[in-house]
């Protein structure tokens, strides 16, 4: 507006030549009228004989007869002392001068007519008075008279200005303007020679410049005298800055039409002129109400006498009735209800509420206090208690809040309470023109939805607007609501309420779908009943008559048009029978305030009297069930199951999304991230305040998650408000749910002796620990022996047990389900072949299989494990197969178990079932005769082992001769494994040959040490 003005004014400074020419002057009709004269010093000795000498303004002297008294009233004789003058009255002045003469007739030797003395002033006889049109009040220059004065008696200057002159007199007038009002063109009551010129001293010096405040003649102007409460050292009452700049803003942006063109030549828009004169502070007193002989002492004596009817006057006081918290009231009828009062020092002492239920939540911090259902503000002054988060309770009043607010209010408090109050005095009621409350149609400060913070533009944190009705919604019938459209036009939010249903809020704006007047979440067609101000303090109503004629019951209030609810906000009183007064209006209309304001001040009666205005309780929960309404929160929990699992396990989640917050929350998707990074999004319904939706999620443990390891499911859920808002507070809209797994780990650990002679007993240890968290089953133990080493169970003198399975040179053991924290080992010997060689180091490898109980396997766990095989200085003489078959003794059991682990061919040779061990017996069958070839070499190559295992030699012992040399054969353990290979194919030369070879060796020929 501020911006449309300068452009406005820009744009008629261009266009000034066609702008109608300013009034020169501003005409008026005064009459004087002259009713006392008193004579104190006789100017001839004996009664005068006086007659007047008046000019007025520019005019003629004007005079009457003289007339022979000592104390008289002229205005009755005839002609009377009465003067009347038409004045044109400069532009640039609202002063006209009157000059005021008294004369003693002298005749004949008397020596002329003598000048009486009716003025104060030293050497001063006449009165030259200085009347000011715009207050209807006259001074004089010397600023000896009060202003409007009609009795003077003069100080006595005698011989002034001649001899007999400046004898004593005293004069009684009055003046007035009889021309009727000064031109008024905006019609607010306030003249326009007023609005342009002010208001001034005696001496002329300004004394309210009225255009410098802001007013403009062809513009509305309303002027408020604000006194305020003094306070104490933490507050005062008087009206912060900011609030009389809203006010400023507010009137401003009113659609009320200026005066176009206007004749002075001054660019405007459309608006009011809001004038705010911060006046005096009074001194703290605990309550006031706006008819208290303290409320008009105070005005008496602060509020200007010349500006008093131009002027609205109001008090910032601290409270209406002691505890009430009452925000003001308005009118007094002893000035035509045009003052009010302002009463915001108990306003907002809550801090926090118990809510719908009536049960208080929240904790008590630092000095606030509880009471029944509330937290109040302590000593300090400070609203130090916060809701809890997730109950109902209601944050009162912004945290941290101090004393400038506790004690006065805020800024907009101040605003929209004075402009509520202003409104009862310019003529609105809480209903506009009636007091029907809570329309949600009539959107306006007047309305107690609204008040004091103003029509909701948007969601927070847009402005809320100061305003009075623009009169643009329709009609709303109680009885027959469509809930298929909003109200319409506009961009603001109504607010309503049913009966036992938390208040709601909707857009106007037609484009909305659809408003759920009787709260039930369904667009019920064609239309429905629902009591939407059920609120309305409204009991009866006067009828086409204007007055109740309805009895008030209980505590009822009683006002010509209405009565309406008492302090127990309950109606008593119902319609007299047969009148035509009646109850609360079922049709709710839209008003246009600023169309009928009435904005005359020079017109007594405008006022609508208030009654009992909202208390800080109600207007701070309306206020924050805007804000509610548009605040949904969503929290999310989250549960699994199974605390602690296994791979393979199935978990199932359950995630609970409530909505913890005072508003719905549509649009509702859920996104679940499982523990593997896969991410699944559901849509919810809509969520109302309260309540909860539940969705359940499955995912299984993969067999390659790690013992001890935490899988974390993370739920996450985004909503928006009712209006499609983002939701506010997100800090709680995750949950998360962890499962501790427990699988198995095998670990396996191989030993073995470490040195051990060719075919000598080597004992292997195989450790399996379970040092996982849960138990391993199927587990399977194998070791894979090393080349050229033997095993049997007959042989195996190990601590066991003995393998389940021998297949080749692999042993298993068949471990089954091992237990979380268990050990187990198997210990068993094994055997070098006799024609490994010293120094040759053995290794076994060997590995443990397992799974879990839900059908997971691992990766198996491996250990090796060496022995290194050594060499004794043989004896140097081997023994001839007679030998070793006449001297079974020589053949001792270790001897025969060497022999066995490095050549099988014997076990079982006599017939019998091989049993992984060679007996004697079978030592004899192989030496038995005959031994015809290839039996020959078999029985020589036996008796090389049992040289062998006797260490009599070596399988490193070299040897030499021609028949060896001849198969290029250098060691006992080359021709050994020649003979085994001639065994494996044999035919005479070379069963012959390794047979040569074999005996050379036995009788120790071949050796060559």
């Amino acid at each position: 507006m501020r911006l449309l003005t300068v452009l406005s004014l820009i744009a008629l400074s261009l266009v000034v030549v066609g702008a109608p020419a300013a009034q020169a002057s501003t005409g008026v009709t005064l009459r004087l009228t002259i009713n006392k004269i008193h004579q104190i010093e006789s100017p001839d000795n004996g009664t005068g004989n006086y007659f007047p000498e008046i000019r007025i303004g520019n005019g003629d002297l004007q005079r009457r007869d003289a007339v022979e008294d000592d104390d008289f009233d002229p205005s009755v004789f005839d002609p009377p002392w009465i003067f009347t003058q038409d004045v044109q009255v400069p532009d640039d002045t609202t002063k006209v001068p009157i000059l005021i003469r008294l004369w003693d007739e002298d005749g004949g030797l008397n020596g002329g007519d003598d000048k009486l003395d009716i003025s104060p002033q030293n050497q001063d006889d006449d009165l030259e008075l200085q009347y000011d049109i715009g207050t209807g009040t006259w001074t004089d220059p010397g600023d000896l008279l009060t202003p409007g004065q009609t009795y003077v008696e003069g100080d006595g200057d005698p011989n002034f200005p001649n001899a007999h002159d400046g004898k004593r007199a005293g004069i009684g007038f009055k003046i007035e303007r009889t021309s009727g009002p000064l031109p008024d063109i905006d019609g607010d009551g306030i003249p326009d020679v007023i609005e342009r010129f002010g208001i001034r001293n005696p001496d002329d010096s300004m004394r309210f410049d009225l255009k410098q405040l802001g007013a403009n003649p062809c513009r509305k102007t309303v002027i408020v005298w604000i006194d305020w409460m003094t306070g104490d050292a933490q507050h005062t009452h008087r009206p912060k800055d900011a609030a009389l700049q809203e006010l400023r803003r507010a009137f401003e942006d009113g659609p009320v039409r200026a005066t176009q063109p206007c004749p002075y030549g001054v660019p405007l828009d459309d608006g009011v002129d809001f004038i705010p004169i911060v006046g005096t502070g009074i001194p703290e007193q605990a309550v006031m109400t706006e008819k208290d002989t303290a409320f008009a002492n105070a005005r008496a004596a602060d509020l200007p006498r010349e500006l008093a009817p131009y002027a609205h006057y109001t008090i910032f006081a601290h409270d209406l009735t002691a505890g009430s918290a009452t925000s003001g009231q308005c009118c007094d009828p002893s000035r035509g209800n045009r003052d009010f009062i302002v009463t915001l020092g108990e306003w907002r002492t809550w801090c926090v509420d118990g809510g719908p239920d009536g049960k208080l939540d929240s904790a008590v911090v630092g000095d606030d206090f509880r009471k029944d259902s509330r937290i109040g503000v302590g000593a300090d002054h400070v609203c130090n208690s916060k809701v809890k988060k997730g109950s109902d309770d209601i944050q009162l009043m912004k945290v941290g809040s101090g004393p400038d607010v506790v004690l006065s209010g805020t800024a907009r408090d101040q605003a929209g309470t004075l402009m509520h109050e202003l409104g009862h005095a310019l003529g609105l009621a809480h209903g506009g023109d009636t007091r029907t409350n809570y329309k949600p149609n009539y959107l306006s400060i007047m309305n107690y939805a609204y008040e004091p913070a103003g029509i909701p533009t948007g969601l927070d944190p847009a402005p809320r607007r100061l305003d009075y009705s623009r009169g643009g919604m329709p009609r709303l019938d109680r009885d027959h609501l469509d809930e298929s459209k909003a109200i319409g036009p506009g961009d603001d939010y109504a607010r309503w309420k049913i009966p036992s249903r938390p208040e709601q809020y909707g857009p106007v704006d037609p484009a909305v779908d659809w408003l759920d007047w009787n709260v039930n979440g369904t667009e019920d067609p064609p239309t429905i009943a629902a009591d939407i101000n059920s609120e309305d303090d409204v009991c009866v109503l006067a009828g086409a008559n204007k007055t109740v004629d309805s009895a008030r019951m209980g505590d009822d209030l009683r006002f010509n048009d209405a009565i309406i609810q008492g302090p127990d906000n309950t109606c008593q009183s119902t319609p007299l029978a047969g009148s035509d007064d009646t109850g609360r209006d079922p049709i709710l209309t839209d008003y246009d305030d600023w169309g009928h304001l009435k904005l005359d001040i020079s017109k007594p009666g405008a006022g609508a009297e208030s009654g009992r205005e909202i208390d800080f309780v109600t207007a701070a929960k309306i206020e924050a069930g805007f804000q509610d309404f548009y605040t949904p929160d969503l929290a999310t929990t989250k549960t699994v199951d199974k605390e602690s699992a296994e791979p393979g396990d199935t978990l199932t989640y359950t995630v609970k999304v409530d909505n913890v917050g005072k508003g719905g929350a549509k649009s509702v998707k859920l996104t679940d991230t499982l523990p593997d990074g896969t991410a699944v999004t559901r849509d919810l319904p809509d969520l109302a305040a309260g309540a909860s939706r539940s969705e359940t999620f499955t995912y299984a443990i993969p067999c390659a998650t790690d013992d001890a390891a935490t899988v974390t499911n993370s739920a996450t859920v985004e909503g928006k408000n009712v209006a499609g808002g983002a939701e506010d507070d997100t800090s709680d809209n995750t949950g998360k749910a962890s499962t501790a797994v427990k699988a198995p780990k095998l670990t396996l650990a191989a030993s073995a002796t470490p040195t051990a002679g060719a075919a000598e007993a080597v004992t292997t240890t195989l450790t399996v620990k379970n040092t996982g968290g849960a138990s391993a089953t199927g587990a399977e133990l194998t070791y894979k022996l090393p080349p050229e080493v033997y095993y049997s169970t007959a042989l195996d003198k190990g601590a066991g047990p003995k393998p389940g399975a021998v297949n080749g040179g692999t042993l298993t053991w068949s471990l089954g389900t091992l237990a979380a924290g268990s050990t187990t080992t198997v210990a068993f010997s094994s055997r070098s072949s006799l024609l490994v060689v010293g120094g040759t180091v053995l290794t076994g490898q060997s590995q443990v299989s397992y799974g879990n109980a839900k059908g997971c396997s691992y990766t198996p766990a491996t250990a090796t494990s060496t022995s290194t095989v050594t060499e004794t200085a043989p004896s140097r003489d081997p023994r001839p197969q007679g030998i070793w078959l006449a001297f079974p003794s020589m053949r001792t059991s270790e001897l025969l178990a060497r022999v066995q682990a490095t050549d099988t061919r014997f076990d079982g040779i006599d017939g019998s079932a091989p049993d992984g061990q060679l007996s004697q017996h079978e030592v004899a069958a192989a030496f038995t005769l005959p031994l015809l070839p290839p039996r020959n070499l078999r029985a020589e190559l036996l008796t090389t082992y049992f040289n062998l295992g006797s260490r009599r030699i070596n399988a490193a012992t070299a040897v030499r001769t021609i028949t060896i040399e001849r198969l290029h054969l250098h060691t006992v353990g080359e021709a050994a494994k020649h003979a085994q290979r001639t065994l494996a194919d044999p035919n005479l030369i070379g069963v012959t040959d390794a047979m040569v070879a074999l005996v050379e060796i036995n009788t120790g020929v071949a050796e060559r040490y």
